[in-house]
């Protein structure tokens, strides 16, 4: 069944009127018919069924019932991520939205290819929220993904909360004696926060302010993995010892 995302506030009792741009995928690309149920997401967590009554140029679904609340487990787990060269980045957003990350924070590093000015700057972020959510409709994820506006890395670690025994982890392909299969506490941690590098990889005076900041550096073996990769893979590691995966 295809799911749509809606704002609450574009909701009269039972009826909810799509976005346009919702409206159009709705119409112009699925091609749905008038009387199609489908599903709806209001970004809170909960989901509806419906019945999608289609105009000219908007659609509106009437609601017909509430799907029941998920019972896997909530997520924990947010990305640190240097900001990728072009579609690397996307495909970032795109897996970690699938493999359950509550929230991704890009961050400029010393090595980042090509930065943006403020205006380039929030036309990613835009973009990089379309793919979120198209991901999310695809893998059935009841909440988008909060994705921050790239920021230096000290602004970050400014307004970054701690969480009592929670685990901030620093991926550095210079860390031989730490794995990522040495840390404790994964199953069990209130929080989990991953950091990941550049292309080129964090300098020594950007992992050494890291650690200052309460850090922890990891590996994840002797392969040099591309910056795109080792997100990933870090991510699908951590999420099955969570058993989120």
């Amino acid at each position: 069944m295809r799911r749509f995302f809606f704002d609450p506030e574009q909701r009269c009792g039972d009826i909810v009127t799509l976005s346009a741009q919702e409206s159009k995928h709705l119409i112009r690309v699925l091609r749905l018919k008038e009387g199609t149920e489908v599903e709806l997401l209001d970004g809170l967590g909960n989901v509806f069924s419906g019945v999608t009554v289609v105009g000219n140029k908007d659609v509106q679904v009437e609601i017909t019932g509430v799907c029941p609340p998920s019972s896997g487990p909530s997520g924990n787990l947010c990305v640190w991520q240097a900001v990728l060269k072009g579609e690397k980045m996307d495909t970032v957003v795109q897996k970690c939205t699938e493999l359950g990350v509550v929230a991704v924070y890009p961050y400029w590093a010393e090595r980042c290819q090509g930065r943006l000015d403020q205006q380039m700057a929030a036309k990613k972020l835009s973009r990089w929220q379309r793919i979120s959510l198209a991901a999310c409709k695809q893998c059935f994820r009841r909440e988008p993904m909060i994705i921050e506006r790239p920021a230096p890395a000290d602004e970050l670690f400014a307004k970054r909360e701690r969480v009592e025994n929670g685990l901030s982890l620093l991926f550095w392909e210079e860390e031989k004696e730490v794995h990522l299969r040495d840390v404790k506490g994964i199953a069990d941690a209130p929080a989990i926060d991953l950091m990941l590098g550049p292309e080129g990889g964090l300098s020594e005076n950007e992992v050494g302010a890291a650690v200052n900041n309460g850090w922890q550096t990891v590996g994840l073996g002797e392969r040099i993995l591309r910056a795109e990769t080792a997100t990933l893979t870090a991510v699908s590691i951590v999420q099955y010892l969570s058993g989120r995966l």
